[in-house]
């Protein structure tokens, strides 16, 4: 009986050793961040244990280069991954876990970049034993927002093209025609960039009198919270056509256009033959003149830009009458309610640095303390011939302008002569914009504290002189400030303006 005893009492003090310092095994969790963002690592050991005397080592594929180790109670420097240097750390799973001392050996990444997705392994050893398993990190980046651009189809239909870059995955568009109504996109394609990014273009034909509006949506299939959207108003006015006419007007004017033909080649015909040739001027969208949309990775934001910044100002002399301009040239809005100003366009001015090549950088403060972001604005570059259009006709030049500009119906715009891209994007508190005139280039930034975000390109081929144009638009409070690029945020003194 005593014997019968004594082996009760050794296999009960057996069993508690094994289980103080015996086997576990380690549990991992596959996990998804967007760029930029930080994510945890999910690690635990079952069943759950004090850790905090083990050795934790995380590694990607070479166990002698972890990105973190954890050894003798605490975090060691090296040997670590130089990329995962002040990135990485310690850090429970659950808000509610003690960490180390339930056997929670997460880590946490800070600073997500697209290197750093893919396979990590979990290592934890103890005196007696060690265990090791393998989860993948998804890396996921929301693009651009769409780009909207409109063309006549037949049958006085509207085009809608719809494109949107730098997604990862693969995303989804999804079409509405107004409020309710689904439309099926029509040549949807997908591309992949060099840097991994995907690529989306579609487009729909469709009817203004069938809806107001069609927006274009695009978004990542898990999370379709963060969607970008593009709007635009169907109205197409230049592109309709009236059909009511009698087929005998129809047949007159048929008639009436040959004879003017036929007159107007015998007249051609002369003038060749006088040797009174007349030169017309180039239309915007011919070979020649053709201006297009952009966004690609390599045109990024990058505070490399700012060592081509130069110092711009509006000479208050030169500037239109309705223009209100402080004395240091800098910060301008409209110069009170005007009767005389039927025009946004007369508010057009240039700065005093013209560019016929070489690459140029500025940047528009929008946002003032104590009022609301900016809704009415321009800013780009035009040409002079341009802008005295503007002013002299009061109406949109065909050539010589390329620009962004905001209003309170359609967000924000792009604009180049006669062409109008739509797209929505957040009205930006401080506009960065990058010139590169060899490369026919001007780009648009929202450097906003919050962002440094690339919004679009145009590309086109500049022929002439173009200066910086700047526009604070009409019935707004809130200036325009051409900012000093030692300034993050723009700070304007109201009381330049007030003694201007």
């Amino acid at each position: 009986m005593y014997r019968l005893g004594l082996l009760i009492t050794v296999f009960a003090h057996l069993l508690c050793f094994t289980t103080a310092a015996g086997t576990f095994s380690v549990s991992v969790d596959n996990a998804t961040v967007l760029l930029g963002g930080s994510v945890t690592l999910p690690c635990w050991l079952s069943p759950a244990m004090d850790a905090e005397g083990m050795d934790v080592r995380w590694y990607r594929s070479d166990y002698n280069k972890p990105l973190l180790l954890y050894r003798d109670h605490k975090v060691q420097s090296s040997p670590q991954m130089e990329q995962y240097q002040n990135r990485s750390a310690l850090m429970p799973r659950e808000p509610t876990s003690s960490g180390l001392k339930q056997g929670d050996v997460s880590i946490r990444i800070d600073r997500v970049n697209l290197q750093d997705a893919g396979k990590y392994v979990c290592y934890v050893s103890s005196s007696q034993h060690y265990e090791s398993e393998a989860m993948y990190l998804k890396v996921e980046v929301i693009g651009a927002p769409p780009i909207l651009s409109l063309s006549r189809a037949e049958d006085d239909q509207v085009k809608v093209s719809c494109v949107s870059t730098g997604w990862l995955p693969t995303p989804k568009l999804h079409w509405s025609l107004g409020a309710q109504e689904t439309l099926q996109p029509r040549g949807l394609t997908h591309s992949r960039g060099g840097d991994g990014r995907f690529s989306v273009q579609s487009w729909v034909v469709c009817s203004s009198s069938e809806s107001q509006w069609i927006s274009c949506s695009v978004f990542l299939p898990s999370m379709k919270e963060d969607m970008k959207e593009a709007r635009v108003v169907l109205q197409m006015d230049s592109f309709t056509t009236d059909s009511s006419a009698s087929p005998w007007m129809t047949a007159f004017i048929i008639a009436l256009l040959a004879i003017i033909a036929l007159v107007t080649t015998m007249v051609l015909l002369h003038l060749r033959k006088t040797k009174m040739k007349k030169v017309e001027r180039m239309p915007l969208g011919t070979q020649e003149e053709r201006t297009c949309l952009l966004q690609a990775p390599e045109l990024a934001y990058s505070e490399d830009m700012k060592i081509h910044a130069v110092d711009i100002t509006v000479e208050k002399d030169t500037a239109p009458a309705c223009l209100k301009v402080a004395p240091d040239g800098k910060t301008m809005r409209d110069n009170g309610p005007l009767k005389a100003l039927e025009s946004d366009c007369e508010l057009c001015a240039l700065g005093n640095t013209g560019f016929s090549n070489g690459k140029h950088y500025w940047e528009v403060g929008l946002l003032m303390p104590n009022v609301p972001v900016k809704k009415f604005w321009w800013a780009g570059v035009a040409t002079d011939s341009a802008v005295k259009t503007m002013r002299e006709q009061k109406s949109a030049p065909t050539s010589g302008l390329w620009c962004l500009y905001s209003d309170d119906k359609s967000g924000v715009h792009t604009k180049s002569g006669s062409s109008d891209y739509i797209y929505r994007v957040p009205r930006p508190e401080v506009l960065g914009i990058f010139l590169d005139y060899d490369e026919g280039r001007l780009s648009f930034y929202d450097i906003s504290p919050t962002s440094g975000q690339h919004l679009v390109t145009l590309k086109s081929r500049f022929n002439e002189t173009v200066y910086p144009l700047f526009n604070p638009g009409p019935g707004e409070t809130t200036p325009l400030k051409i900012l000093s690029l030692a300034q993050t945020t723009p700070k304007p003194n109201d009381a330049e303006l007030n003694n201007a």
